[in-house]
């Protein structure tokens, strides 16, 4: 086979260079990093789509809050993109504690049980902006101008955030005792739209501007998340924006990503 050509196996996932896809397992994957992941990894992965109910497209349902449902899911698996939880920096304790922290525990329970390699996870920007937002966790504090690093303390603006927090400290507790590799990837804004016009003139536009992730970059960070070969890795997944409040250099020099994008580009020539 001619260097860097592919071919289409009869299940129609590519075996790229002759060898054949990871097989990876996604938790949410019917939310919208979900699906912009389904889409983006496809060619290159054999993806197995974990969903909290049936969906349209093929999927297997699993509540990961509820570790009676997890036993044998994840068996054959490589990696899983653990995405699923709740996403809303207002959202209750309870729903924290069982979507978010018992839903992650499980999630890297079944991992280790399973022998799966490498657990990826859907950690958030939230972990650490106390530090630059305002009262709200959706709105950048334009006086406090700092560049935070991935060694910086957690300072969560929201319980949403605590909860990321504490499954990067059950990742890290995994990875050193049951071997399973970790990476935790700090989410910037993503929408629908691909576009971070969607915040402007709201209170918002500010930390979308300064968060912002693109689709493109998006598929290239948890690419990168897939092949690293790493006990623990924290990572964040945001566009190289001229706004940005996280300093990329550890980034780009231990997961390799270094993102296309900059969400000021889209405001270039407007007032």
């Amino acid at each position: 086979m001619p260097a860097g050509s592919d071919t289409l196996c009869p299940n129609n996932h590519r075996h790229w260079q002759g060898i054949t896809p990871m097989k990876i397992g996604i938790t949410g994957a019917e939310g919208r990093i979900g699906g912009f992941l389904r889409s983006g990894l496809d060619p290159k992965y054999k993806i197995k789509s974990f969903t909290l109910a049936p969906q349209a497209f093929e999927s297997t349902v699993a509540d990961v809050s509820d570790a009676s449902s997890m036993p044998g899911k994840f068996e054959g698996l490589q990696a899983v993109i653990h995405l699923a939880g709740d996403p809303s920096p207002t959202g209750s304790w309870e729903s924290m504690l069982r979507n978010n922290i018992i839903g992650t525990f499980n999630v890297l329970e079944e991992a280790r049980r399973s022998g799966v390699k490498k657990v990826i996870f859907a950690s958030t920007n939230h972990t650490q902006h106390g530090e630059t937002m305002t009262d709200s966790p959706n709105e950048l504090d334009m006086s406090k101008r700092v560049m935070l690093r991935l060694g910086d303390y957690f300072n969560p603006s929201s319980i949403y955030g605590a909860s990321k927090a504490t499954g990067e400290i059950y990742g890290r507790l995994f990875a050193r005792k049951h071997g399973v590799q970790f990476v935790a990837m700090r989410i910037g804004a993503i929408g629908n739209d691909d576009t971070p016009l969607r915040a402007v003139g709201t209170p918002g536009e500010n930390y979308v501007r300064a968060m912002y992730l693109s689709r493109r970059d998006l598929i290239t960070a948890f690419t990168k998340a897939l092949e690293i070969d790493r006990e623990f890795t924290v990572a964040y997944a945001v566009s190289n924006n001229g706004r940005r409040i996280f300093d990329l250099r550890e980034t780009n020099e231990v997961l390799g990503f270094y993102p296309q994008d900059d969400a000021e580009t889209f405001f270039a020539g407007q007032k």
